[in-house]
C-alpha cells in the first residue's frame, strides 16, 4: 500500500465530511491534515486494515465531532434575551441558511444515521459501498436511510413551521 496512491486520493471526500460537520473551512482543512498525519503514523498497520476508506472516514468523523464539541464548549453563551433569539434560527431566507440548517440537523442524528445521510446524499456512494464501509447489509442501509430521512424531514418541518 502506498500513501500517494491509496491514501491521498481520499482527501476531497474527507474534506467534505469534515466541512459538513464543522461548517468551517479552516477547521475542515486542519482535520484532513490531522487524518493524513494519523494515517502516515500508522502506515505499519495498513495491511491489517480491511477498508482503508472506511477507516479514514471514521477517523475524520471522530476528529471533526471532537472539534465541534470543543468549539461548542468554548463559544460564549448569549448574555441577553435578544441575543438568544438571534442564536436560534427559525426560518431562513437564503440557500446558505437552508444548507447550514440541514447540515446541523444531520449532525444531530444518532449514529449511524448521520453517516448514512452524508455518505448517500452528500457523497453519492452506492448502497453497496455504504454497506461495506459501515459493516451493514444493503437492506439495513436502505431501512436506516429511510429512518434518517424521515427524522430529518420531521425536524425540518417542525423548525420551518415554528411560530405559525
Amino acid at each position: 500500500m502506498d500513501f500517494r496512491t491509496d491514501i491521498l486520493p481520499h482527501r476531497d471526500r474527507l474534506y467534505r465530511l469534515a466541512l459538513s460537520i464543522t461548517m468551517q473551512t479552516a477547521e475542515a482543512e486542519d482535520i484532513v491534515q490531522d487524518v493524513m498525519l494519523r494515517a502516515w503514523e500508522r502506515r505499519d498497520e495498513w495491511p491489517s486494515i480491511e477498508n482503508i476508506q472506511g477507516w479514514l472516514l471514521q477517523v475524520c468523523k471522530n476528529l471533526a465531532l471532537d472539534r465541534r464539541k470543543r468549539q461548542e464548549r468554548t463559544s460564549p453563551l448569549p448574555t441577553s434575551p435578544h441575543q438568544q433569539e438571534i442564536a436560534i434560527p427559525t426560518t431562513h431566507t437564503n440557500a446558505d441558511g437552508e444548507y447550514a440548517l440541514l447540515q446541523r440537523l444531520i449532525t444531530e442524528l444518532p449514529p449511524p444515521l448521520d453517516d448514512l445521510v452524508r455518505l448517500r446524499d452528500i457523497e453519492g456512494l452506492s448502497y453497496r459501498e455504504i454497506a461495506t464501509l459501515l459493516h451493514l447489509t444493503e437492506d439495513q442501509v436502505r431501512v436506516y436511510l429511510h429512518r434518517a430521512r424521515t427524522k430529518l424531514k420531521e425536524k425540518y418541518e417542525r423548525l420551518q413551521s415554528y411560530g405559525l
